[in-house]
């Protein structure tokens, strides 16, 4: 009996220490989190990593070495983009952070996200989050844009970019490797979406607006939504994060517990 309580507390102990030694990402809010890791591309599905909403491959993109394990690269042929299931389901007019991992030697135009009417259309409202003139630029349609001044991104270096949106008061922050940046103002809420003649989520286009957006050259990973503000510290733990989204503890003492049986 003895022999079992010490067992289980090594295990414990173990899984403690197996879990802070590599720095992980906030969990609190987040909603999806597509890694673009091989083993979470199944054909042209594009899997969440939280089991909430998959994404799908239109066209054609090339696996890649990413900043955490694989990533997508975007060759800025609007014939090639990931489309997200359900975009419905996701409420922008309401407190919002994204991130994600870029890497491009590109100035732009060309867009990260953006949850939009699509491809031709011109409505009012969409969200667009996109590159021009080498730095960050968060739109909405009809309203107008905020631009991330100076810091730009397109040295052909991995950057963690993230923005966050708080609609109530109009607020706009972005963040690149961890730190604050540029806070803008901007209504974000000022139009609801119900007016929209469809509703999409891309990674890599927008196409609304004849395209003048642009259409993303360069590489993807790691791409997280939340529906909350995420502060400066959290972002910068996204930062510093080397696993990405973890392991279930479930299944590290499951591991762990199989590992010490089988040297005892």
């Amino acid at each position: 009996m003895l022999q079992k309580a010490i067992l289980f507390s090594l295990i414990l102990t173990i899984s403690f220490i197996g879990t802070h030694l590599s720095a992980q990402i906030v969990e609190d809010g987040l909603v999806s989190y597509w890694s673009f890791d091989a083993n979470n591309i199944d054909g042209k599905t594009v899997k969440d990593g939280t089991g909430n909403y998959n994404g799908s491959i239109n066209g054609s993109l090339k696996k890649v070495g990413g900043k955490i394990g694989d990533a997508l690269e975007f060759d800025g042929d609007e014939a090639n983009f990931v489309e997200i299931d359900s975009p419905e389901a996701f409420d922008f007019n309401v407190d919002f952070t994204w991130s994600a991992w870029v890497k491009t030697d590109n100035s732009g135009p060309g867009v990260i996200f953006a949850k939009t009417g699509g491809p031709g259309t011109d409505d009012k409202g969409p969200k667009t989050l996109w590159l021009r003139n080498s730095v960050l630029n968060l739109d909405t349609g009809w309203v107008g844009n905020v631009e991330d001044l100076g810091n730009t991104i397109d040295d052909n270096k991995w950057h963690h970019i993230a923005v966050a949106g708080t609609p109530e008061d109009s607020k706009v922050q972005f963040f690149v490797d961890g730190e604050a940046t540029t806070e803008g103002v901007l209504n974000l809420a000022q139009f609801p979406e119900d007016e929209w003649g469809s509703i999409h989520m891309f990674i890599g286009l927008d196409g609304r607006a004849d395209g003048e957006f642009g259409v993303f050259t360069g590489i993807i990973d790691e791409f997280s939504v939340y529906d909350r503000i995420l502060d400066e510290a959290e972002v910068n733990q996204n930062f510093k994060s080397d696993t990405g989204l973890a392991v279930e503890p479930s299944d590290k003492l499951a591991v762990t517990w199989g590992a010490l049986k089988a040297h005892r």
